[in-house]
């Protein structure tokens, strides 16, 4: 249970922190036994969760990210990044995790992660320090794969506390396969904000065009929910109440993209959070992701 005197933030954020080690441009993949060299290399904090903590911390939001931590290195420069009061750390014995992130000529990226201990992080750990918010972030289920397997009690108490459900799962590791799919149309019902990428929502539904999936998978979600596709440089798309919305993103130089689409989560939850209607939080949410993509060092404003 939450000790009665703990803070009760507007938003808290569940899920995977690690580090980001971010190297291009990458034209092709090396053979076996050889090596390319690539002119950029960057090391900052990464993963879904912690992208949108630092986006959220930016924005100056009122949230508390909840996640775990490996006893190392890695790990202690992790706790550096954040103010004390924005991120509760649980400890692991397992590694820090590690993701190495290829940029490719143009706005594509790849990515390999190391989970360590991102692994045996579960529902378990994290409800006793749960606190009441306004809504909740659930983001990089398919890299942590306790949680997501305890995704319905989570939801359950989110909904029973009040606290609005907002979702980005990520990309799986094996594709939407038939089970995936059910089991993530099975957690929508308790989701109010679905916020998902073009290519998520087109393989998870089987449909063709953003618009086609909104209207599929607004079926699926909390009767006021809102399903958001974020399309990269085409800017954003919505549904809600039967209503479909759209916002167009302004033409950038794109320095570094790794990250927008949780640093866009975090602009529209904060926005959200401080009364921008729909179109207006859409709006506020690609201005900032853009904003975020063509500067170097990143900023959010």
């Amino acid at each position: 249970m939450t000790p009665p005197d703990q803070h009760h933030p507007d938003l808290v954020i569940l899920g995977n922190v690690n580090v980001d080690l971010i190297m291009g441009p990458l034209a092709q993949w090396p053979a076996e036994g050889e090596e390319v060299l690539v002119p950029h290399l960057r090391w900052r904090v990464g993963g879904n969760a912690g992208n949108a903590a630092l986006a959220c911390h930016a924005l100056g939001t009122d949230a508390l990210t909840l996640t775990s931590v490996g006893d190392d290195l890695a790990g202690t420069w992790l706790r550096t990044q954040f103010p004390a009061h924005a991120v509760h750390w649980l400890g692991s014995a397992s590694p820090t995790s590690v993701t190495a992130a290829f940029s490719h000529p143009g706005s594509e990226r790849s990515f390999v992660t190391y989970l360590g201990h991102l692994q045996n992080l579960g529902w378990p750990d994290l409800a006793p320090h749960l606190p009441p918010a306004r809504a909740a972030l659930l983001a990089g289920a398919f890299l942590t794969p306790r949680l997501r397997q305890e995704y319905p009690a989570l939801l359950a108490r989110l909904n029973a506390q009040g606290t609005a459900a907002a979702l980005d799962f990520g990309w799986p590791d094996g594709g939407f396969t038939p089970d995936l799919r059910a089991e993530i149309l099975n957690w929508l019902p308790g989701v109010q904000h679905l916020l998902i990428n073009e290519l998520e929502a087109t393989h998870l539904t089987g449909l063709s065009t953003p618009q086609d999936a909104a209207r599929h998978l607004a079926t699926h979600l909390h009767p006021q929910g809102v399903v958001v596709i974020k399309c990269g440089h085409r800017g954003a798309v919505a549904r809600q109440g039967g209503q479909e919305y759209a916002a167009g993103a302004p033409t950038v130089h794109v320095i570094d993209s790794v990250g927008a689409g949780d640093t866009w989560n975090a602009a529209y939850l904060h926005a959200t959070l401080h009364g921008a209607g729909l179109e207006d939080a859409l709006h506020a949410a690609v201005q900032v992701a853009s904003r975020a993509i063509s500067t170097e060092p990143r900023q959010f404003r």
